[in-house]
């Protein structure tokens, strides 16, 4: 790539990602994209976009350092004259853009819009797979916004490994055109959405296949009563199957009627599960919430759907579960999946967690986004379509996939290294010599 970073060292924005919203998933791009960065330019400031109500600052852990970001907000409220309102940022961006006189002025003071302005690098992950109106027109419109902000700054503008479509509404092609025109460099972490990427806006578009950012997140212990129990287990000879249980799916979706279209009973299938693997002798199941968001959100929330599945168990069953513990952070919760020997999930980080550690998953699928991340793995057969599939067809085929475990696993000893290395040169796109 042409550009080089203005800054030495630069100054990058992450959009699209962040530590707040209760979804490790989300949690796990922010910080995998942080560890990208950081390899790459490892004094670089980082600020992410679209985060919390005021300025701020906060600390994550990052190889053992505390790295500290910028948090800048953004508003969407009906009231236009709000402070950081994404109409009002997009009014200012162009006017700096057109007196650059004023543009220097306003990029020296510490708000959304100067952090805007004072930027090198825009990265955009989209939380992995909201560049759709899979989960509606409102959401799309929001994040097209929010891009267009930034890519009206004329600062390179990166889309990171993510899922592209599907569009179900002429006006998400038409905003989504737009966006993928305006982008130094799309990355597309499945095959499917290169293709849906050439026919929106050009046969030679430059977009890359690259893994999802996640495959990179670092396993952190955490040191607490139930994670040893969970090693004691292991060292004894147990063997752990970890089942990660969508609240979203597990409550019918936002709407709670089958928002997804799912061919199967969901809840009946968890508990069909639940039973098989509790009857096998050896194996305990650990209970794996990936998102726990506020209480306003309980629709989503894993844990809830986890204990209502394991109320729902023969009592002389529910001693051979365990619910992996609220408070543990997205590498955490990614060290107590490593220590299953055998993974199910319906939120698609929770497998990747696994994936990542050579750990033998099935995806529980509501999108298309599992398809092209399990095949980047060299499993594609590992992903069971919900929308297509009734219960005991799921039932069927899980049970053969972890009869295959061990080959499985020694798939992935194979293919993960290479992901893994390949992201981490992701950024060599841009020229070594920064603020030169």
């Amino acid at each position: 790539m042409s550009e080089i970073l203005a800054s030495d060292p630069p100054q990058i924005v992450v959009l699209g990602a962040s530590f707040g919203t209760g979804n490790l998933g989300v949690s796990a791009l922010a910080w995998s994209t942080l560890k990208l960065i950081k390899t790459k330019w490892p004094e670089a400031g980082v600020a992410l976009l679209g985060v919390g109500r005021e300025p701020n600052s906060t600390s994550v852990r990052l190889t053992g350092n505390p790295e500290s970001l910028l948090t800048c907000p953004v508003r969407y409220s009906l009231n236009i004259l709000a402070r950081n309102h994404i109409l009002g940022l997009l009014l200012w961006v162009v006017l700096c853009r057109l007196f650059p006189m004023l543009g220097q002025r306003l990029a020296r003071k510490e708000s959304t819009l100067g952090m805007l302005l004072r930027s090198d690098l825009f990265c955009d992950i989209t939380g992995g797979d909201s560049f759709s109106d899979i989960y509606g027109l409102k959401r799309l419109l929001r994040g097209f916004l929010l891009k267009t902000v930034c890519q009206l700054t004329g600062k390179p503008f990166v889309l990171l490994p993510q899922t592209y479509g599907p569009f179900a509404f002429r006006i998400s092609r038409v905003l989504a055109r737009q966006v993928l025109r305006n982008a130094a460099v799309i990355y597309s972490r499945d095959s499917e959405g290169v293709q849906v990427v050439r026919e929106l806006i050009s046969a030679a578009a430059p977009v890359r296949l690259c893994p999802d950012v996640a495959f990179v997140l670092d396993p952190i212990r955490p040191d607490t009563a139930q994670v040893c129990q969970l090693e004691a287990l292991r060292s004894e000879g147990a063997q752990v199957l970890g089942l990660n249980i969508s609240g979203l799916l597990y409550h019918g979706g936002y709407s709670r009627d089958n928002m997804f279209g799912l061919a199967c009973d969901y809840p009946a299938l968890i508990a069909d599960m639940l039973k098989m693997f509790c009857a096998m002798p050896v194996w305990r199941v650990l209970l794996v919430p990936h998102v726990l968001p506020s209480s306003d959100f309980a629709v989503e929330d894993d844990q809830i759907a986890a204990e209502k599945a394991l109320a729902g168990l023969p009592e002389e069953l529910r001693g051979r579960v365990m619910v992996l513990e609220r408070g543990l952070d997205q590498n955490e919760t990614k060290y107590c999946i490593g220590l299953c020997d055998f993974f199910i999930g319906a939120r698609m980080h929770a497998t990747i967690a696994a994936l990542s550690q050579a750990v033998p998953a099935i995806g529980l699928a509501y999108s298309r986004k599992f398809a092209g991340v399990f095949a980047t793995a060299g499993v594609p057969d590992c992903v069971l379509d919900l929308r297509g599939m009734g219960t005991e067809e799921v039932m069927r085929k899980a049970k053969l996939l972890f009869d295959r475990r061990k080959t499985i696993s020694e798939v992935l000893n194979a293919t993960i290294p290479p992901l893994q290395a390949q992201l981490m040169t992701m950024f060599d796109v841009f020229e070594d010599s920064v603020g030169e």
